[in-house]
């Protein structure tokens, strides 16, 4: 059986290439800043910074963090991008299904032992991470790690899954929430009331794109008490239809969510002024109504997953092609808050144009970050610069610069820049890449990057780039073959979290 699969098919990672085999796909999902300029999965915790130890404990008075999961190779990796010495400070291992044989993947096990983490939050004294495929890949399951437990691990160590879980039970204080939600992977921490906003995509990502006609859900959730009540809502109220196949959750100001709607490849728009209000039953009912926002002459079959906020109550959401539809083209489209298209742009047909995460800058025009790939080992890939110019979205003409080989694997092969994240000043950038095939029994080579931002004007942006993950002095370990516990298949959502202060 051939097991080779493409890693931007699904936010939860891959697409395998065989004719009638099932597609899988996160980012949230997702870069984050909580202030609105990412899709504020993780911003600002209002806890200690230094609770969590050596691992999830900033090593002074403030820090950012960057947390990055490794959804293929089940893991969260986490990082103080700025220390001077002690970047790397850990990772968790959460391969909860090991494959029963070296280098096998679902089929030939008899079973589905892909865990796939993905949305992450560092609220209310606990790690969130949401676990797509677990206990089954028809109902995922959020996995609530308190500070306190990571009291103890030395900086630079993996805390393994025996230390948490055993007979298929989760070990105290570890708790684990059963959503029963089929991939429910997209995490937005609210930043007015703090609480989780979990988006469900509620189809199959094994299925083709014709059978996602679901409608998308939203989950509530305390963060201090992340076993206790769930509050769910499905997006069928809304003005001008229901919102199906739900992605990426972002807060876009004035106490309003936008949800990207990948199944009929459309934005929803919510009043989300209710969610610090009663319990989180009634936020979650409060989020019932509000208005659809179709995308004008958007393509049926294309990814409308990931988009980011104006600064002005509007929204870029990108529509890109599927790995099996590269000539596709791809289209840029900016909504105002009353759902009325500001500007569109056509990105040129010479690529495919695998587009990733999008995320905004803070700046005095409007101004985004586009993540961007290709399957053509020769086609263009990079981190591009998207604003709004005279009454049109503009993209500048060439990738942000200061990436040039990083897009290299090291070893005859590219990676794809995928998951973006940016602080919120704008000056530091987070960069997950991974291979566009990510096979079953091959290393990964993909990375984990930090870029300083730097220029005077959009197009004029450049970075100053170090890999986090290319085994030098205080970074993690490079990807070795024959130790998985190494690679880097899907390094899928990266989240940054600016800590006490």
């Amino acid at each position: 059986m051939l097991l080779a699969f493409v890693r931007r098919a699904t936010p939860v990672l891959l697409l395998p290439l065989a004719v009638g085999c099932p597609s899988t796909s996160p980012s949230d999902e997702t870069g984050s800043t909580g202030d609105g300029t990412g899709d504020s999965s993780g911003g600002v915790d209002d806890g200690d910074p230094m609770a969590g130890g050596e691992l999830l404990g900033c090593p002074g008075a403030s820090c950012v963090m960057l947390l990055a999961t490794q959804s293929l190779d089940d893991r969260v990796e986490v990082f103080v991008p700025d220390h001077p010495s002690s970047i790397y400070r850990g990772a968790i291992d959460l391969d909860l299904k090991p494959n029963l044989c070296e280098g096998c993947m679902p089929g030939d096990n008899g079973d589905d032992r892909l865990d796939e983490p993905f949305g992450m939050a560092r609220a209310g004294g606990f790690l969130h991470v949401l676990v797509g495929h677990y206990p089954e890949r028809t109902a995922g399951s959020l996995v609530a790690f308190p500070l306190d437990f990571f009291v103890g691990y030395p900086q630079g160590s993996t805390v393994p899954v025996a230390d948490y879980y055993a007979d298929g039970q989760f070990l105290a204080p570890v708790v684990e929430r059963a959503l029963g939600e089929v991939e429910a992977i997209f995490m937005h921490r609210d930043p007015a009331s703090g609480r989780l906003v979990v988006g469900v995509f509620n189809n199959d990502l094994f299925a083709t794109e014709d059978t996602w006609t679901q409608v998308g859900k939203l989950l509530v959730i305390d963060p201090g008490d992340p076993g206790g009540e769930l509050g769910t809502v499905v997006l069928d109220g809304l003005a001008g239809g229901p919102c199906q196949g739900a992605g990426q959750v972002i807060d876009v100001g004035g106490g309003v969510l936008a949800v990207a709607c990948d199944g009929n490849e459309a934005v929803a728009i919510l009043d989300a002024s209710g969610l610090g209000t009663g319990t989180v039953g009634e936020a979650a009912s409060s989020l019932a109504s509000g208005a659809l926002c179709p995308l004008p002459g958007a393509l049926p079959g294309r990814r409308v997953r990931y988009l980011a906020p104006d600064g002005s109550g509007g929204v870029l959401v990108t529509e890109g092609p599927t790995p099996l539809d590269l000539l596709g083209g791809a289209e840029l489209w900016h909504l105002g808050s009353d759902c009325g298209a500001v500007g569109t742009l056509t990105l040129p047909a010479s690529s495919d144009w695998q587009l990733g995460e999008v995320v905004r800058l803070p700046a005095s025009v409007p101004t985004w970050l586009l993540a961007a790939g290709s399957a053509n080992p020769m086609g263009q890939r990079g981190v591009f610069v998207v604003h709004e110019g005279s009454g049109a979205l503009e993209l500048c003409p060439d990738p942000v610069g200061g990436f040039e080989g990083q897009w290299d694997d090291g070893n005859g092969g590219t990676i794809e820049p995928f998951a973006l994240a940016v602080t919120r000043d704008g000056t530091g950038l987070a960069v997950g890449a991974g291979p566009f095939i990510a096979s079953a029994d091959e290393v990964g080579y993909g990375k984990v990057l930090w870029a300083s931002l730097s220029g005077a004007d959009p197009c004029s942006l450049s970075a100053t780039v170090s890999d986090l993950t290319d085994g030098g002095t205080g970074h993690a370990p490079a990807p070795v073959a024959g130790e998985p516990s190494t690679w880097r298949r899907a390094p899928n959502v990266v989240v940054l979290q600016e800590l006490g202060g």
